[in-house]
Protein backbone atom coordinates (compact mmCIF):
# COMPACT_ATOMS: atom_id res chain seq x y z
CA UNK A 1 0.00 0.00 0.00
CA UNK A 2 1.20 3.49 -0.82
CA UNK A 3 0.14 4.79 2.58
CA UNK A 4 2.35 2.26 4.34
CA UNK A 5 5.36 2.95 2.10
CA UNK A 6 4.91 6.71 2.36
CA UNK A 7 4.42 6.53 6.10
CA UNK A 8 7.72 4.70 6.51
CA UNK A 9 9.47 7.15 4.14
CA UNK A 10 8.13 10.11 6.12
CA UNK A 11 9.12 8.47 9.40
CA UNK A 12 12.69 7.91 8.19
CA UNK A 13 12.88 11.39 6.66
CA UNK A 14 11.68 12.92 9.90
CA UNK A 15 14.32 11.03 11.87
CA UNK A 16 17.02 12.18 9.44
CA UNK A 17 15.84 15.78 9.25
CA UNK A 18 14.87 16.64 12.83
CA UNK A 19 16.66 19.98 13.28
CA UNK A 20 19.67 19.58 15.53
CA UNK A 21 18.04 16.54 17.18
CA UNK A 22 18.53 12.87 17.82
CA UNK A 23 16.62 9.89 16.47
CA UNK A 24 15.30 9.12 19.93
CA UNK A 25 13.74 12.56 19.98
CA UNK A 26 11.82 11.81 16.79
CA UNK A 27 10.31 8.82 18.59
CA UNK A 28 9.30 11.02 21.51
CA UNK A 29 7.23 13.50 19.48
CA UNK A 30 4.11 12.89 21.53
CA UNK A 31 5.85 12.88 24.89
CA UNK A 32 6.43 16.64 25.21
CA UNK A 33 4.74 18.06 28.28
CA UNK A 34 2.62 21.19 28.00
CA UNK A 35 4.33 23.06 30.81
CA UNK A 36 5.42 26.71 30.83
CA UNK A 37 8.37 25.62 32.94
CA UNK A 38 9.64 23.11 30.40
CA UNK A 39 13.08 23.97 28.99
CA UNK A 40 13.48 24.82 25.31
CA UNK A 41 13.45 21.71 23.17
CA UNK A 42 14.65 20.91 19.71
CA UNK A 43 12.03 21.05 16.92
CA UNK A 44 10.15 17.84 16.28
CA UNK A 45 8.44 16.05 13.44
CA UNK A 46 6.17 19.10 13.26
CA UNK A 47 9.00 21.28 12.06
CA UNK A 48 9.45 19.19 8.94
CA UNK A 49 5.89 18.24 8.08
CA UNK A 50 3.51 21.02 9.05
CA UNK A 51 1.39 22.58 11.74
CA UNK A 52 -0.79 19.52 12.29
CA UNK A 53 2.10 17.94 14.20
CA UNK A 54 3.13 21.01 16.20
CA UNK A 55 3.57 20.37 19.93
CA UNK A 56 2.50 23.06 22.40
CA UNK A 57 4.76 26.08 22.01
CA UNK A 58 5.21 26.35 25.76
CA UNK A 59 6.99 23.01 25.65
CA UNK A 60 9.61 24.39 23.30
CA UNK A 61 10.42 27.98 24.21
CA UNK A 62 10.76 30.39 27.05
CA UNK A 63 8.29 33.23 27.03
CA UNK A 64 9.62 36.77 26.98
CA UNK A 65 7.73 39.90 27.89
CA UNK A 66 7.94 42.17 24.89
CA UNK A 67 6.24 45.49 24.23
CA UNK A 68 3.37 45.45 21.82
CA UNK A 69 3.45 47.52 18.66
CA UNK A 70 3.03 51.26 18.54
CA UNK A 71 -0.39 52.64 19.47
CA UNK A 72 0.13 55.70 17.29
CA UNK A 73 -3.10 56.05 15.27
CA UNK A 74 -1.13 57.70 12.46
CA UNK A 75 1.07 54.59 12.02
CA UNK A 76 1.82 53.92 8.39
CA UNK A 77 4.17 51.16 7.22
CA UNK A 78 6.69 51.41 4.44
CA UNK A 79 5.25 49.65 1.41
CA UNK A 80 7.11 48.53 -1.69
CA UNK A 81 7.63 45.70 -4.12
CA UNK A 82 10.72 43.56 -4.41
CA UNK A 83 12.90 44.33 -7.39
CA UNK A 84 14.07 40.71 -7.52
CA UNK A 85 11.33 40.40 -10.15
CA UNK A 86 13.78 42.18 -12.51
CA UNK A 87 17.16 41.11 -13.79
CA UNK A 88 19.69 43.16 -11.84
CA UNK A 89 23.08 41.47 -11.71
CA UNK A 90 24.93 44.62 -12.77
CA UNK A 91 24.47 48.25 -11.78
CA UNK A 92 23.52 49.08 -15.37
CA UNK A 93 20.73 46.53 -15.19
CA UNK A 94 19.56 48.03 -11.88
CA UNK A 95 19.33 51.51 -13.42
CA UNK A 96 17.51 50.00 -16.40
CA UNK A 97 14.75 48.30 -14.40
CA UNK A 98 14.30 51.37 -12.20
CA UNK A 99 13.73 53.48 -15.32
CA UNK A 100 11.56 51.01 -17.23
CA UNK A 101 9.51 49.52 -14.40
CA UNK A 102 9.97 50.90 -10.90
CA UNK A 103 9.51 54.60 -11.64
CA UNK A 104 6.43 54.05 -13.87
CA UNK A 105 4.92 51.83 -11.15
CA UNK A 106 5.70 54.47 -8.53
CA UNK A 107 4.04 57.19 -10.59
CA UNK A 108 0.85 55.16 -11.08
CA UNK A 109 0.58 54.08 -7.44
CA UNK A 110 2.07 56.93 -5.41
CA UNK A 111 2.00 59.87 -7.82
CA UNK A 112 4.25 62.69 -6.61
CA UNK A 113 4.58 61.24 -3.12
CA UNK A 114 7.72 59.37 -2.12
CA UNK A 115 7.53 55.59 -2.55
CA UNK A 116 9.20 52.79 -0.65
CA UNK A 117 11.70 50.52 -2.36
CA UNK A 118 12.96 47.05 -1.54
CA UNK A 119 16.13 46.83 -3.60
CA UNK A 120 17.48 43.42 -4.47
CA UNK A 121 21.28 43.44 -4.34
CA UNK A 122 23.34 40.44 -5.35
CA UNK A 123 27.10 40.05 -5.47
CA UNK A 124 27.36 41.48 -8.98
CA UNK A 125 25.63 44.82 -8.38
CA UNK A 126 27.04 45.05 -4.84
CA UNK A 127 30.59 44.89 -6.17
CA UNK A 128 29.96 48.02 -8.24
CA UNK A 129 28.22 49.87 -5.41
CA UNK A 130 31.19 49.32 -3.13
CA UNK A 131 32.76 52.27 -4.92
CA UNK A 132 31.87 55.44 -2.91
CA UNK A 133 31.25 57.54 -6.03
CA UNK A 134 28.92 54.94 -7.51
CA UNK A 135 27.03 54.75 -4.22
CA UNK A 136 26.74 58.55 -4.00
CA UNK A 137 25.45 58.81 -7.57
CA UNK A 138 22.96 56.01 -7.00
CA UNK A 139 21.63 57.61 -3.81
CA UNK A 140 21.17 60.92 -5.63
CA UNK A 141 19.26 59.08 -8.36
CA UNK A 142 16.91 57.48 -5.84
CA UNK A 143 16.31 60.81 -4.10
CA UNK A 144 15.65 62.61 -7.37
CA UNK A 145 13.00 60.06 -8.29
CA UNK A 146 11.27 59.91 -4.92
CA UNK A 147 12.38 56.36 -4.07
CA UNK A 148 13.01 55.59 -0.40
CA UNK A 149 15.19 52.50 -0.07
CA UNK A 150 13.97 51.12 3.26
CA UNK A 151 14.87 47.47 2.67
CA UNK A 152 17.31 45.24 0.82
CA UNK A 153 16.59 41.77 -0.52
CA UNK A 154 19.89 39.92 -0.14
CA UNK A 155 18.48 36.37 -0.20
CA UNK A 156 19.61 35.50 -3.75
CA UNK A 157 23.25 36.59 -4.06
CA UNK A 158 23.90 34.90 -7.40
CA UNK A 159 22.07 35.38 -10.71
CA UNK A 160 18.39 35.14 -9.79
CA UNK A 161 17.26 35.12 -13.42
CA UNK A 162 19.61 32.45 -14.71
CA UNK A 163 18.12 29.71 -16.86
CA UNK A 164 18.36 27.39 -13.85
CA UNK A 165 18.35 28.79 -10.30
CA UNK A 166 16.79 26.12 -8.04
CA UNK A 167 19.35 25.07 -5.34
CA UNK A 168 21.74 27.81 -6.49
CA UNK A 169 19.48 30.36 -4.80
CA UNK A 170 20.83 29.25 -1.41
CA UNK A 171 24.47 29.82 -2.37
CA UNK A 172 26.63 30.84 -0.76
CA UNK A 173 24.79 29.49 2.27
CA UNK A 174 25.18 30.61 5.87
CA UNK A 175 27.47 27.61 6.38
CA UNK A 176 30.07 29.61 4.46
CA UNK A 177 31.80 32.80 5.68
CA UNK A 178 31.32 34.19 2.16
CA UNK A 179 27.59 34.63 2.82
CA UNK A 180 28.36 36.68 5.91
CA UNK A 181 31.04 38.74 4.14
CA UNK A 182 28.74 39.70 1.27
CA UNK A 183 25.75 40.38 3.50
CA UNK A 184 27.97 42.66 5.59
CA UNK A 185 29.25 44.39 2.45
CA UNK A 186 25.66 44.95 1.34
CA UNK A 187 24.85 46.37 4.78
CA UNK A 188 27.71 48.86 4.38
CA UNK A 189 26.26 49.94 1.02
CA UNK A 190 22.77 50.13 2.49
CA UNK A 191 24.00 52.43 5.26
CA UNK A 192 24.61 55.14 2.66
CA UNK A 193 21.31 54.53 0.86
CA UNK A 194 19.14 54.46 3.98
CA UNK A 195 17.57 57.85 4.86
CA UNK A 196 18.18 59.30 8.29
CA UNK A 197 15.58 58.30 10.86
CA UNK A 198 14.46 55.19 8.96
CA UNK A 199 15.12 51.68 10.31
CA UNK A 200 16.30 49.45 7.49
CA UNK A 201 15.95 45.71 6.97
CA UNK A 202 18.00 43.19 5.00
CA UNK A 203 16.27 39.91 4.20
CA UNK A 204 18.42 36.84 3.79
CA UNK A 205 18.13 33.08 3.57
CA UNK A 206 17.19 31.03 6.59
CA UNK A 207 20.35 28.96 6.88
CA UNK A 208 21.05 26.52 4.05
CA UNK A 209 19.44 23.92 1.81
CA UNK A 210 18.31 21.12 4.15
CA UNK A 211 19.38 18.37 1.79
CA UNK A 212 22.98 19.55 1.97
CA UNK A 213 23.28 19.60 5.76
CA UNK A 214 20.90 19.64 8.69
CA UNK A 215 22.50 18.89 12.05
CA UNK A 216 23.51 20.62 15.26
CA UNK A 217 27.10 21.24 14.17
CA UNK A 218 25.97 22.89 10.95
CA UNK A 219 23.53 25.10 12.85
CA UNK A 220 26.26 26.16 15.29
CA UNK A 221 28.50 27.04 12.35
CA UNK A 222 25.73 29.08 10.71
CA UNK A 223 25.04 30.86 13.99
CA UNK A 224 28.65 32.02 14.13
CA UNK A 225 28.42 33.34 10.57
CA UNK A 226 25.15 35.13 11.32
CA UNK A 227 26.85 36.67 14.34
CA UNK A 228 29.67 38.06 12.19
CA UNK A 229 27.11 40.05 10.22
CA UNK A 230 25.06 41.00 13.30
CA UNK A 231 28.27 42.27 14.90
CA UNK A 232 28.82 44.46 11.84
CA UNK A 233 25.24 45.79 12.09
CA UNK A 234 25.88 46.63 15.74
CA UNK A 235 29.03 48.51 14.76
CA UNK A 236 27.17 50.38 12.00
CA UNK A 237 24.54 51.47 14.50
CA UNK A 238 27.16 52.65 16.99
CA UNK A 239 29.13 54.57 14.34
CA UNK A 240 26.30 56.06 12.25
CA UNK A 241 23.19 55.96 14.44
CA UNK A 242 21.41 53.99 11.70
CA UNK A 243 19.66 50.77 12.65
CA UNK A 244 19.63 47.96 10.09
CA UNK A 245 18.09 44.64 11.11
CA UNK A 246 18.81 41.26 9.59
CA UNK A 247 15.58 39.48 8.60
CA UNK A 248 16.01 35.75 8.03
CA UNK A 249 13.45 34.23 5.70
CA UNK A 250 11.91 30.84 6.54
CA UNK A 251 11.29 28.84 3.38
CA UNK A 252 10.41 25.23 2.58
CA UNK A 253 13.45 22.93 2.49
CA UNK A 254 15.80 25.37 4.21
CA UNK A 255 17.14 25.16 7.75
CA UNK A 256 14.40 27.47 8.97
CA UNK A 257 10.97 26.52 7.67
CA UNK A 258 8.59 27.49 10.47
CA UNK A 259 8.29 29.74 13.51
CA UNK A 260 9.27 26.75 15.67
CA UNK A 261 12.48 26.37 13.67
CA UNK A 262 13.36 30.03 14.14
CA UNK A 263 12.72 29.94 17.89
CA UNK A 264 14.73 26.76 18.32
CA UNK A 265 17.66 28.08 16.28
CA UNK A 266 17.61 31.34 18.21
CA UNK A 267 17.57 29.68 21.64
CA UNK A 268 19.90 26.74 20.97
CA UNK A 269 22.40 28.15 18.48
CA UNK A 270 22.29 31.90 17.97
CA UNK A 271 21.96 33.11 21.54
CA UNK A 272 24.92 30.99 22.74
CA UNK A 273 26.99 32.29 19.81
CA UNK A 274 26.05 35.87 20.70
CA UNK A 275 27.00 35.36 24.33
CA UNK A 276 30.33 33.87 23.29
CA UNK A 277 31.17 36.77 20.96
CA UNK A 278 29.76 39.78 22.74
CA UNK A 279 30.67 38.77 26.30
CA UNK A 280 34.30 39.15 25.20
CA UNK A 281 33.41 42.73 24.27
CA UNK A 282 32.31 43.43 27.82
CA UNK A 283 28.55 43.27 27.25
CA UNK A 284 26.38 41.87 30.04
CA UNK A 285 23.93 39.00 29.40
CA UNK A 286 20.97 41.39 29.39
CA UNK A 287 22.74 43.74 26.95
CA UNK A 288 23.55 40.83 24.67
CA UNK A 289 19.97 39.59 24.75
CA UNK A 290 18.57 43.05 23.98
CA UNK A 291 20.95 43.74 21.10
CA UNK A 292 20.44 40.33 19.55
CA UNK A 293 16.66 40.60 19.67
CA UNK A 294 16.84 44.06 18.13
CA UNK A 295 19.07 43.12 15.19
CA UNK A 296 18.03 39.50 14.45
CA UNK A 297 14.50 39.42 13.05
CA UNK A 298 12.37 37.43 10.61
CA UNK A 299 11.27 38.17 7.08
CA UNK A 300 7.81 36.60 7.18
CA UNK A 301 6.95 35.41 3.66
CA UNK A 302 3.25 34.55 3.74
CA UNK A 303 3.46 32.17 0.76
CA UNK A 304 6.14 30.07 2.45
CA UNK A 305 4.13 29.58 5.62
CA UNK A 306 0.92 28.88 3.71
CA UNK A 307 2.55 26.23 1.54
CA UNK A 308 3.36 24.21 4.66
CA UNK A 309 -0.15 24.73 6.06
CA UNK A 310 1.16 26.78 8.94
CA UNK A 311 -1.32 29.05 10.70
CA UNK A 312 0.06 32.45 9.66
CA UNK A 313 -1.41 34.51 12.49
CA UNK A 314 -0.39 31.98 15.11
CA UNK A 315 3.10 31.78 13.60
CA UNK A 316 3.48 35.54 13.94
CA UNK A 317 2.33 35.33 17.52
CA UNK A 318 4.71 32.46 18.27
CA UNK A 319 7.63 34.57 17.13
CA UNK A 320 6.50 37.56 19.16
CA UNK A 321 5.89 35.46 22.27
CA UNK A 322 9.45 34.20 21.95
CA UNK A 323 10.74 37.75 21.81
CA UNK A 324 11.67 37.56 18.11
CA UNK A 325 10.52 40.47 16.00
CA UNK A 326 9.33 40.44 12.40
CA UNK A 327 11.56 42.87 10.57
CA UNK A 328 9.65 42.59 7.31
CA UNK A 329 6.69 40.84 5.74
CA UNK A 330 6.81 39.60 2.17
CA UNK A 331 3.20 39.81 1.05
CA UNK A 332 2.92 36.81 -1.24
CA UNK A 333 0.48 34.24 -2.57
CA UNK A 334 0.78 30.49 -3.24
CA UNK A 335 -1.19 28.25 -5.58
CA UNK A 336 -3.54 25.68 -4.06
CA UNK A 337 -5.90 22.97 -5.23
CA UNK A 338 -8.69 21.56 -3.07
CA UNK A 339 -9.74 17.96 -3.71
CA UNK A 340 -7.21 17.35 -6.50
CA UNK A 341 -8.48 13.81 -7.14
CA UNK A 342 -11.88 15.17 -8.16
CA UNK A 343 -10.65 17.69 -10.73
CA UNK A 344 -8.20 16.04 -13.10
CA UNK A 345 -7.95 19.06 -15.39
CA UNK A 346 -7.06 21.38 -12.52
CA UNK A 347 -4.57 18.85 -11.14
CA UNK A 348 -2.92 18.64 -14.55
CA UNK A 349 -2.64 22.42 -14.63
CA UNK A 350 -1.21 22.42 -11.11
CA UNK A 351 1.43 19.86 -12.10
CA UNK A 352 2.24 21.67 -15.34
CA UNK A 353 3.17 24.83 -13.43
CA UNK A 354 6.55 23.10 -13.19
CA UNK A 355 9.29 25.05 -14.95
CA UNK A 356 13.11 24.81 -15.08
CA UNK A 357 14.19 27.96 -13.23
CA UNK A 358 12.96 27.82 -9.62
CA UNK A 359 12.05 25.21 -7.05
CA UNK A 360 8.29 24.92 -6.49
CA UNK A 361 8.00 22.66 -3.45
CA UNK A 362 4.60 21.07 -2.86
CA UNK A 363 2.83 20.03 0.31
CA UNK A 364 -0.47 18.20 0.77
CA UNK A 365 -2.72 17.43 3.72
CA UNK A 366 -5.60 15.03 4.32
CA UNK A 367 -9.13 15.61 5.58
CA UNK A 368 -7.86 15.49 9.16
CA UNK A 369 -5.67 18.50 8.27
CA UNK A 370 -2.51 16.44 8.66
CA UNK A 371 0.40 17.00 6.28
CA UNK A 372 0.97 13.66 4.60
CA UNK A 373 2.91 14.36 1.41
CA UNK A 374 5.75 16.69 0.47
CA UNK A 375 8.06 17.08 -2.51
CA UNK A 376 10.94 19.28 -3.60
CA UNK A 377 9.49 20.24 -6.98
CA UNK A 378 6.40 19.81 -9.10
CA UNK A 379 8.05 17.31 -11.43
CA UNK A 380 7.87 14.80 -8.56
CA UNK A 381 4.08 14.70 -8.86
CA UNK A 382 2.63 11.72 -10.77
CA UNK A 383 0.87 12.43 -14.04
CA UNK A 384 -2.37 11.13 -12.54
CA UNK A 385 -3.43 10.67 -8.96
CA UNK A 386 -4.34 7.09 -8.09
CA UNK A 387 -4.65 5.40 -4.67
CA UNK A 388 -1.42 3.50 -5.38
CA UNK A 389 0.82 6.53 -5.95
CA UNK A 390 -0.20 9.02 -3.28
CA UNK A 391 -1.82 9.20 0.15
CA UNK A 392 -5.42 10.47 0.37
CA UNK A 393 -5.25 14.26 0.21
CA UNK A 394 -7.86 16.99 0.50
CA UNK A 395 -5.67 19.91 -0.57
CA UNK A 396 -2.28 20.42 -2.20
CA UNK A 397 -0.25 23.63 -2.32
CA UNK A 398 2.93 24.71 -4.05
CA UNK A 399 5.65 27.29 -3.46
CA UNK A 400 4.81 29.11 -6.66
CA UNK A 401 4.31 32.83 -6.13
CA UNK A 402 1.31 34.12 -8.06
CA UNK A 403 -0.11 37.67 -8.11
CA UNK A 404 -1.07 38.54 -4.59
CA UNK A 405 -4.32 40.26 -5.49
CA UNK A 406 -5.83 37.17 -7.14
CA UNK A 407 -8.13 34.76 -5.35
CA UNK A 408 -7.72 32.28 -8.19
CA UNK A 409 -5.01 31.61 -10.73
CA UNK A 410 -6.67 30.17 -13.83
CA UNK A 411 -8.42 27.01 -12.62
CA UNK A 412 -6.46 26.89 -9.33
CA UNK A 413 -7.10 28.50 -5.99
CA UNK A 414 -4.61 30.68 -4.11
CA UNK A 415 -3.83 31.31 -0.44
CA UNK A 416 -4.78 34.98 -0.62
CA UNK A 417 -7.23 34.68 2.29
CA UNK A 418 -4.40 33.65 4.60
CA UNK A 419 -2.21 36.49 3.36
CA UNK A 420 -5.01 38.94 4.17
CA UNK A 421 -5.24 37.58 7.72
CA UNK A 422 -1.48 37.99 8.23
CA UNK A 423 -1.49 41.58 6.95
CA UNK A 424 -4.46 42.39 9.14
CA UNK A 425 -2.58 41.00 12.16
CA UNK A 426 0.35 43.27 11.34
CA UNK A 427 -2.01 46.24 11.12
CA UNK A 428 -3.63 45.29 14.42
CA UNK A 429 -0.36 44.85 16.30
CA UNK A 430 1.82 47.31 14.36
CA UNK A 431 4.82 45.17 15.22
CA UNK A 432 6.49 45.70 11.85
CA UNK A 433 6.54 48.60 9.43
CA UNK A 434 7.97 46.92 6.33
CA UNK A 435 5.47 45.35 3.88
CA UNK A 436 6.81 44.20 0.52
CA UNK A 437 4.99 42.58 -2.39
CA UNK A 438 7.22 39.84 -3.80
CA UNK A 439 5.83 38.15 -6.90
CA UNK A 440 9.20 37.41 -8.48
CA UNK A 441 7.57 34.98 -10.92
CA UNK A 442 5.84 37.68 -13.00
CA UNK A 443 8.26 37.10 -15.94
CA UNK A 444 7.19 33.43 -15.97
CA UNK A 445 3.48 34.20 -15.74
CA UNK A 446 3.04 37.12 -18.13
CA UNK A 447 4.86 38.96 -20.89
CA UNK A 448 7.10 41.87 -19.95
CA UNK A 449 4.66 44.46 -21.30
CA UNK A 450 2.10 43.39 -18.66
CA UNK A 451 4.47 43.56 -15.70
CA UNK A 452 3.87 47.20 -14.73
CA UNK A 453 0.10 46.80 -14.89
CA UNK A 454 0.26 43.60 -12.87
CA UNK A 455 2.35 45.04 -10.04
CA UNK A 456 0.18 48.17 -9.96
CA UNK A 457 -2.85 45.90 -9.45
CA UNK A 458 -1.09 44.22 -6.55
CA UNK A 459 -0.38 47.58 -4.94
CA UNK A 460 -4.00 48.69 -5.32
CA UNK A 461 -5.19 45.48 -3.66
CA UNK A 462 -2.81 46.02 -0.75
CA UNK A 463 -3.98 49.61 -0.47
CA UNK A 464 -7.55 48.38 0.07
CA UNK A 465 -6.34 46.02 2.81
CA UNK A 466 -4.36 48.72 4.63
CA UNK A 467 -7.09 51.35 4.32
CA UNK A 468 -6.25 54.45 6.34
CA UNK A 469 -2.76 53.07 7.04
CA UNK A 470 -1.75 53.26 3.39
CA UNK A 471 1.44 55.39 3.31
CA UNK A 472 0.51 57.39 0.22
CA UNK A 473 -2.26 59.10 2.18
CA UNK A 474 0.41 61.14 3.95
CA UNK A 475 1.23 64.19 1.85
CA UNK A 476 4.36 66.30 2.04
CA UNK A 477 2.84 68.79 4.48
CA UNK A 478 1.99 65.98 6.91
CA UNK A 479 5.52 64.58 6.56
CA UNK A 480 7.01 67.96 7.39
CA UNK A 481 4.73 68.36 10.38
CA UNK A 482 5.56 64.89 11.72
CA UNK A 483 9.31 65.58 11.45
CA UNK A 484 8.86 68.86 13.28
Amino acid sequence: MFAEREGERIRQTAICCIPHGETTQARRVLEIEDSPESPPRQPTFATVFGSCYNPPLSAMIKYHDRPSGTKDPSWKPFVGYSTNVHRGETLAQVYRFLEEYTIPIKQQVFGDAAAGLELRLGIGSAKELQRPNARKTFKEYLDANGLVCFSINAFPLLDFHARRVKEQVYLPSWMEPERSRWTTAIAEIFTDLLPEGVQGSISTSGGCFRRVAHDRGTSDQMARNYMATLDALLRIEEETGKTIVLAVEPEPDTTLETAHDVVSFFEWNLLPAARDLWSRRGLTPSQIDARLRKLFTVNFDTCHFSVLFQDLVESLRQLWRAGIEVGKVHVTNAIALVNPEQDRAAYTEFREMNEPRYFHQFCARNKARQVVWRGLDLDELPARLTPSNHPPVSEIRSHYHVPVHLKEWRSLQTTRHETVEAVQEVVRTRRTSHLVIETYTWPLLETEDKLVRGIVSEFRWLKRILGKHWPATRDKRQESASRA
